[in-house]
């Protein structure tokens, strides 16, 4: 299945647009997501910092979604980098 990643923050750096498509197995996990989302970084964006993308959250439309979550069907999820602030 083909997934729109909504990108936010500091990836927006490496994908002016702040979307991406990724293809992944049916049934896929949100941990699969990661992983792939990490499989492109490696390829198309060499200055990003892993650990970004390790703490970085995920979600749908309606909720933050948990690693073993299934990757909603509606096609489209965001990525959340990790924010401070005072």
């Amino acid at each position: 299945m083909k997934i729109e990643v909504k990108l936010f923050g500091a990836f927006c750096d490496h994908q002016p647009d702040a979307r991406l498509e990724l293809e992944l197995a049916d049934g896929a996990t949100v941990a699969d997501l990661r992983r792939a989302l990490e499989a492109h970084a490696v390829d198309h964006w060499p200055g990003l910092k892993p650990e970004l993308l390790a703490y970085s959250a995920f979600a749908s439309e309606r909720a933050v979604l948990r690693e073993a979550e299934a990757v909603p069907t509606c096609g489209s999820v965001a990525v959340l980098p990790p924010v401070s602030g005072g």
